[in-house]
C-alpha cells in the first residue's frame, strides 16, 4: 500500500517540478536583470568547479603533501592553511583534506584544527580580490581571452595537461561572473534598493546572518554570497553594516562542508568537523556581539592604511579578515582542550573489527592522494592480517613468525590439528570482508589521477589480489600439513623445512615490506629435497605417492612465496 502511494505520488511530484521550472523560466525571461544576476551566479559557481578540479589535477599530490608537512605546530599549520586557502581559493577543498588527513590518522587532531582555523582566514582573500578587483573594472575583456584559450585547448589536451585548461576556464568562467553580477544590480539600480534593511534594530542582525548561513548552504560557497553582497555594496543596493552581518552567516556557511562530510567520515573525521562547527559559531557569536566596534574599528584601520570612506567593498573584506583572525587568536590557546573535548563527545568504538576498514572514509575521495593515502592504509592492514593468516596455514602462531624469527625448535613442536582452524574459514572472517571494502573504494575513485598515481592505484589493487592468491595456496598447503601432521610421518621432517622457509619470508616480508628475496629459504629446502626425493625412491624409503604430494607441496610454498613477492607496491 505504502510502495503503491509512494508510486502514485511519483507523477505530482515530476509535474510540480516542472511547474516550478516553468515559472522559473517565465520569470527570467520576463526580467532580464534577474535573468542577469541569475547567469552570472551560475557561470561563478561553475567557474569555482573548474578552478577547484583543475587544482587537484594540477597539484599532482604536492597540495597533499605540503599540507602534512605542514602540520607540526598549530602556529605553522595556521599560516599554512591560510596561504594554501587563499592561493587555491577553496576553503572546502582545505576542509576535506584536512578530514581525510585526520580520518587516515596521517595528522593528529590538533594539528588539523588548526589547519582548518588557517582555512578560514585564507577564504577571506577572495573578498579582497572581488572588492579590490573584480568591482573596478570591467572584466569580460580579460575572461572572453581565457575562455577561448581553454574551450580551445580542452580539444587539444589531454591528461594532467588538461588541467591547465580547466584553470583558465575557471578563471574566465569567475571573471566572467562577477561582470555579469554587477550588469544585474546595475539594472536594478532604478527598480530596487534595500536601505530598508538598515539594521537598526536588535532583531535585525540575527535575520541578516541567517540570510547569510541560507545563501551559503543554498550555493555551497560562501565567495558566491560574498560576491552577491559585495556586488550590491557597490551599486549601492545594500547598507554596509547589513552587509557586515550577511558575511558573519557567511561565515558561518561554510561549516555545512564539514558536516556533510563528517556524515561518511570516520569518527576522528567528525571530531575535526565538530572543531570547525564549533570554531565558526564562536567567531559569528563574538563578531556580531561586537559588530558596531568592529565597525568602527575597520574605520580606523581603513584610515590608516589609505581607503576612501566610501570603500564600502574594500572595508568589508577588511571586517571579514578582521574577525576571522580575532577568532583564531581567540581559540588558538584552547586547541588542545577543544580536542580532548571532542574526542570525549565523540568516542571511538569500543572495539572495531578486525576485518572493518578503518580509514576508508568518504571524504578521503574528495582528493587523489588522499584516496590513495587512505588505500595504502588499509593495503597494510590487509598485509598483516595475510601475514598472520598465513602463518596459520604453516601450522605455526603468528607471534613466533611475525614478532621474530622462528626457530626450528617451534616448528619442531608436536601439531594438534584440531588447534588449527581452516584458512578458508579464517579467510571468510578476516580477510575477505576488508578486500570487499578495499576493491569497493577502489571502483569509487573516479577523479582525475596523474600517471604517478595512476601507476600506484594499479600496483595496489594488483597487490591487493596477489595477497588472496597467496592465502588460497596457504589454503591448499595447510590441508596437506594437517594430513601429515604426525610426529612419525614420512613426510613431517620435509614438511618441517618447509614451514621454517617460508616463516622466514613472512618474517622478512612483515619487518621489511620491500624484501624481494623472501624465496631464498624455500628455493635452498627446495633444491634439497628434489636431490633427497630421488635418493629416497631409488632406494626405496619413500612411497612414489607421498614423493608427489611432498613436490605438490613445495610447488604450492614456492607458488605462495612468488606472490607475496611481488611489489608490495605502499610507495609514496
Amino acid at each position: 500500500m505504502g510502495q503503491g502511494a509512494a508510486v502514485a505520488l511519483l507523477p505530482q511530484r515530476r509535474l510540480l517540478e516542472l511547474l516550478g521550472f516553468g515559472a522559473a523560466a517565465a520569470l527570467l525571461v520576463a526580467r532580464l536583470d534577474i535573468a542577469t544576476l541569475a547567469a552570472g551566479l551560475g557561470l561563478f559557481l561553475w567557474g569555482m568547479t573548474h578552478l577547484e578540479e583543475a587544482i587537484k589535477r594540477l597539484s599532482g599530490g604536492t597540495l597533499d603533501r605540503w599540507l602534512h608537512t605542514a602540520t607540526r605546530r598549530p602556529s605553522r599549520a595556521i599560516a599554512v592553511g591560510a596561504l594554501t586557502t587563499a592561493l587555491v581559493q577553496s576553503s572546502s577543498l582545505v576542509t576535506l583534506l584536512a578530514m581525510s588527513f585526520v580520518g587516515a590518522g596521517l595528522v593528529a587532531l590538533p594539528a588539523g584544527t588548526a589547519l582548518l582555523f588557517g582555512a578560514n582566514l585564507g577564504t577571506t582573500t577572495g573578498a579582497w580580490l572581488i572588492a579590490g578587483l573584480g568591482l573596478k573594472a570591467s572584466l569580460a575583456q580579460y575572461a572572453m581571452p581565457l575562455l577561448a584559450l581553454g574551450l580551445f585547448g580542452s580539444r587539444l589536451l589531454k591528461g594532467p595537461r588538461a588541467g591547465l585548461v580547466g584553470l583558465l576556464l575557471g578563471v574566465g568562467l569567475l571573471l566572467l561572473g562577477i561582470d555579469f553580477m554587477k550588469l544585474g544590480f546595475e539594472t536594478w539600480q532604478d527598480g530596487l534598493s534595500l536601505d530598508g534593511l538598515a539594521g537598526e534594530r536588535l532583531w535585525h542582525w540575527p535575520l541578516l546572518v541567517l540570510f547569510g548561513v541560507t545563501a551559503t548552504v543554498i550555493m555551497q560557497s560562501s565567495h558566491a554570497t560574498l560576491l552577491i553582497t559585495l556586488t550590491a555594496l557597490a551599486s549601492g543596493q545594500l547598507p554596509y553594516l547589513p552587509a557586515l552581518a550577511i558575511a558573519i552567516g557567511a561565515n558561518i556557511g561554510t561549516t555545512v562542508t564539514a558536516v556533510i562530510g563528517a556524515f561518511g567520515a570516520s569518527t576522528a573525521g567528525r571530531r575535526l568537523a565538530g572543531a570547525h562547527v564549533i570554531f565558526n559559531l564562536v567567531t559569528a557569536a563574538v563578531a556580531l556581539a561586537l559588530l558596531l566596534p568592529m565597525a568602527g574599528l575597520v574605520d580606523r584601520i581603513a584610515q590608516l592604511i589609505g581607503l576612501a570612506p566610501d570603500a564600502w567593498p574594500l572595508k568589508l573584506a577588511l571586517f571579514h579578515t578582521l574577525f576571522n583572525g580575532l577568532g583564531i587568536a581567540l581559540m588558538l590557546p584552547f586547541i588542545p582542550r577543544l580536542s580532548a573535548r571532542l574526542e570525549r563527545l565523540f568516542p571511538e568504538p569500543a572495539r572495531l573489527s578486525p576485518s572493518q576498514a578503518r580509514y576508508l572514509d568518504a571524504t578521503a575521495l574528495q582528493h587523489a592522494d588522499t584516496a590513495l593515502a587512505a588505500i595504502e592504509q588499509e593495503c597494510r592492514r590487509l598485509e598483516r592480517r595475510t601475514y598472520h593468516l598465513l602463518a596459520s596455514a604453516l601450522l605455526v602462531p603468528s607471534g613466533e613468525v611475525i614478532g621474530h624469527p622462528p626457530s626450528r625448535a617451534v616448528i619442531a613442536a608436536p601439531i594438534d590439528p584440531e588447534a588449527w582452524p581452516p584458512v578458508n574459514t579464517r579467510y571468510h572472517e578476516r580477510i575477505k570482508p576488508l578486500m570487499a571494502e578495499i576493491l569497493d573504494f577502489y571502483s569509487r575513485i573516479d577523479m582525475p589521477l596523474t600517471d604517478a598515481q595512476e601507476a600506484r592505484l594499479e600496483a595496489l589493487y594488483a597487490r591487493t589480489l596477489r595477497l588472496v592468491e597467496a592465502v588460497r595456496f596457504g589454503e591448499v598447503l595447510q590441508r596437506s600439513l594437517l594430513r601429515h601432521a604426525a610426529a612419525g610421518s614420512p613426510l613431517r621432517e620435509a614438511h618441517d623445512d618447509l614451514r621454517l622457509a617460508v616463516a622466514e619470508g613472512l618474517n622478512r616480508l612483515a619487518n621489511e615490506p620491500t624484501a624481494a628475496d623472501i624465496g631464498t629459504p624455500l628455493e635452498e629446502v627446495r633444491r634439497h629435497w628434489q636431490h633427497e626425493l630421488a635418493e629416497r625412491l631409488r632406494h626405496q624409503r619413500l612411497d612414489p605417492w607421498l614423493a608427489s604430494s611432498l613436490m605438490n607441496d613445495l610447488h604450492q610454498a614456492s607458488r605462495l612465496t612468488a606472490a607475496l613477492a611481488s611489489p608490495p607496491a605502499v610507495a609514496a
